[in-house]
């Protein structure tokens, strides 16, 4: 046994990890982490606002799988909660790493400066939005401590929290090797028996249908879905927060499944299957297109990271890439023969473009970034239109809070998912109420280099709840002068009120060497079929509560 400092150890276990840089916020309880941070290899990302640090830190780690936020206390840590939020809700790895005062203080009244109620009131807060907690305020317990949490962050998808007092980050701690890291796979007994049934579905179904979420990719099973897809020649189609768990180019995907408020074609398909296979789709609100979705139990296979469920029987504790692997193992040559099912061909919903618009309109925008993207970008989305729109784009990397529901997660995970995947240009979609929360973080990109394109759907309203509701004036956002502000911090931008300027901007910026910004000037009743189709759903329950 050997002794490090405590941040020695933690920032080891964090390159380890494959992570290579952190996001974050100075503050004095934090500032001795930061100073230990920059003796080793991470590089330190400094954001504008600790929202965006939590939105940064949640993109990065949706494709690393591992983000690190580094925040001080009190008014840092508790600025966090909503993004951790998000993370939890969207089983994101994050984790978030807090100062907090000296141990020798927290026998005192808690007076000092960041505090609220008592020394352990951030922490508690936490404990709401996080897998597991530790605070490190005991060198002997340190390391087991912060392996715990790495392991559940990593284990469960899911974030995790550690707190540091001041007076314990160069503290030496008592070190061992660590145990393997805790994987997601744990076979059992009941993963055969489980998969033994859905072969047996298989079988006797005419009409199966994968229906791909997000925990395929959170736990890295892309290339095993795809295998196993392969095998039986499966139709594929994904859930809005799965979106690109299985690529869209792939000749088995036929669509994103979103109930009453996506693609007509595709829901019909889906509903009328005699077999939905759901893997990695947690069937909540949203996935469910707002409890629409008509998938049959006795036709519906879940498998999710904790749990299967077919028809009415249970498997708990079955993980998923257990199940997922065990599929494709038992899907051999020897039952491939009776069981080869055929694609439909199922059409694109058309976005309708009228060809004697002047002004710039969504569907124009959408079909126009279709005709740019390629494997050389990754496209994120903030809340709104951008995003439900945005399902018709044909991409393999999309990333947003397709579930919370959080504005303002656009441009500051755009730089997180650049920092992921340097190999891929960010194009960011952002609504203008989302931008006004957090598009000053074009300054950070700047700051680091980064050069995504940021498409701004400027309709100068919270346009969703205007449809929700009704036209209210506390809907109606101020046009901001959006390429003057992209401009003001050393980026470019121009402004676009029809499709051919929309086009001319999109060839600009695809050129262009740093940020770019479009200002996408549209009007305020131009929304997309399923934005159309949702508002609808949710304002008459909208309207239910105001007539109560």
């Amino acid at each position: 046994m050997a002794n490090k400092k405590l941040a020695e150890y933690l920032f080891d276990r964090i390159q380890d990890a494959g992570v290579d840089c952190t996001f974050g916020i100075p503050g004095d309880f934090v500032l001795p982490i930061y100073a230990a941070q920059q003796k080793t290899n991470l590089k330190t990302v400094v954001m504008t606002h600790e929202p965006s640090v939590g939105y940064a830190a949640d993109a990065y780690a949706r494709l690393r799988g591992l983000g690190i936020a580094l925040v001080t206390y009190g008014a840092g840590g508790l600025n966090m909660i909503n993004p951790v939020g998000l993370a939890y809700a969207e089983e994101s790895p994050v984790l978030v790493i807090s100062g907090s005062p000296e141990t020798r203080y927290r026998s005192q009244k808690p007076h000092l400066h960041h505090c609220v109620k008592t020394f352990d009131t951030q922490f508690n807060v936490f404990k709401e939005v996080t897998e597991s907690q530790a605070l490190l305020d005991n060198p002997v317990t340190a390391q087991a401590e912060i392996d715990r949490v790495f392991s559940t962050t990593i284990k469960e998808s899911r974030p995790g929290y550690l707190e540091i007092p001041r007076d314990m980050v160069n503290y030496d701690i008592p070190v061992e090797e660590p145990a393997a890291p805790c994987s997601m796979e744990s076979e059992t007994p009941a993963t055969e028996e489980a998969v033994n049934e859905i072969i047996e579905r298989l079988k006797s179904a005419s009409k199966p249908v994968l229906f791909a979420g997000a925990e395929v990719r959170r736990f890295k099973l892309q290339d095993k879905l795809v295998a196993f897809v392969q095998a039986l020649n499966l139709p594929v189609v994904t859930s809005i927060l799965g979106k690109a768990s299985f690529p869209e180019s792939h000749p088995n995907f036929i669509g994103n499944y979103f109930g009453q408020f996506g693609n007509p074609k595709v829901k019909e398909y889906v509903e009328s299957s005699d077999c939905i296979i759901s893997i990695g789709t947690v069937l909540t609100e949203m996935e469910t297109a707002g409890y629409t979705a008509k998938l049959p139990i006795e036709n519906l296979i879940q498998a999710t990271a904790r749990e299967v469920v077919i028809g009415h029987h249970s498997y708990h504790g079955v993980d998923l890439k257990s199940v997922v692997e065990t599929l494709i193992q038992k899907c051999t040559a020897k039952v491939k023969p009776t069981m080869r099912f055929e694609i439909p061909s199922i059409e694109e919903e058309a976005l309708v473009i009228s060809p004697d618009a002047k002004q710039l309109s969504v569907a124009a925008m959408i079909e126009d970034l279709n005709g740019l993207l390629n494997s050389h970008y990754s496209v994120v989305s903030d809340v709104g239109d951008c995003l439900y729109a945005g399902l018709s784009l044909r991409t393999d990397i999309f990333i947003a809070p397709g579930y919370y529901s959080s504005m303002g997660f656009g441009v500051p995970a755009g730089i997180g998912a650049y920092l992921a995947d340097p190999d891929r240009r960010p194009i960011i979609l952002v609504g203008d109420g989302g931008f006004q929360m957090t598009g000053m973080e074009m300054s950070t990109a700047v700051k680091l280099g980064i050069n995504p394109i940021i498409i701004v759907f400027n309709n100068a309203s919270y346009a969703m709840l205007k449809f929700i509701d009704q036209q209210r004036d506390y809907y109606d956002l101020a046009r901001w002068d959006y390429a003057g502000l992209a401009k003001a911090v050393g980026g470019d931008g121009i402004q676009a009120t029809t499709r051919e300027e929309f086009k001319k901007a999109l060839d600009i910026a695809r050129d262009s060497k740093g940020l770019f910004l479009i200002d996408a000037v549209i009007s305020s009743e131009d929304i997309s079929p399923t934005l159309k189709r949702l508002t609808d759903h949710f304002g008459a329950k909208v309207r239910a509560a105001l007539a109560s």
